[in-house]
C-alpha cells in the first residue's frame, strides 16, 4: 500500500491517493493494483481534515467500496462507510471485519441501535459471501 498526499489542481486543498496491491475483488476487477483518492492529508507542515474521510497508513489491511464517475480516479463510496478494516481474530486464526458490518436483513427494516452487544465483528470469509450475494454476484 502507497499512500501520498498532494495538491489538488487548484491548489485549495490537499487529498491523499491511496494505491492497493488487491487481493480479491468483490465485484468487477481493475487489475492487481487499484489507486483511488481521498479528500484531506497531511503534505508537509500543512494538514488538511475532511470530517468523515477515512484515513489509510502503509500497511493497512481493508476492504473499499469504490465509485467513479467517468474516466477519472476512483473514490470511496460513503467516506468511512465505505471502508472496511481487516484484523486478525484474537486467537490469530481467522480475519474479521471491523467496524461489523449493517448488513440489509431478509426480515426487513431492522433499527440500528449505536453499541448493540449483537453486532461483533464479521469473519472475512462470511462478509465477502454476503457482499457479493447482495451486489448479484455470489460465485
Amino acid at each position: 500500500m502507497a499512500v501520498d498526499a498532494q495538491w489538488t489542481p487548484d491548489r485549495r486543498t490537499i487529498e491523499t491517493l491511496v494505491t492497493l496491491e488487491v487481493e480479491s475483488y468483490l465485484k468487477g476487477a481493475l487489475g492487481g493494483t487499484v489507486q483511488f483518492r481521498v479528500p484531506g492529508g497531511t503534505l508537509g507542515r500543512f494538514r488538511s481534515i475532511v470530517v468523515g474521510a477515512p484515513e489509510f497508513a502503509v500497511d493497512d489491511r481493508v476492504v473499499v467500496f469504490l465509485g467513479a464517475r467517468g474516466p477519472s480516479v476512483p473514490y470511496v463510496l460513503g467516506f468511512s462507510q465505505g471502508v472496511f478494516r481487516i484484523v486478525r481474530s484474537g486467537d490469530g486464526s481467522t480475519w474479521l471485519v471491523t467496524p461489523p458490518a449493517i448488513l440489509p436483513s431478509a426480515a426487513g427494516t431492522v433499527a440500528i441501535v449505536r453499541g448493540d452487544p449483537s453486532r461483533r465483528p464479521l469473519p472475512l470469509s462470511d462478509f465477502e459471501q454476503r457482499v457479493r450475494a447482495l451486489a448479484g454476484g455470489a460465485r
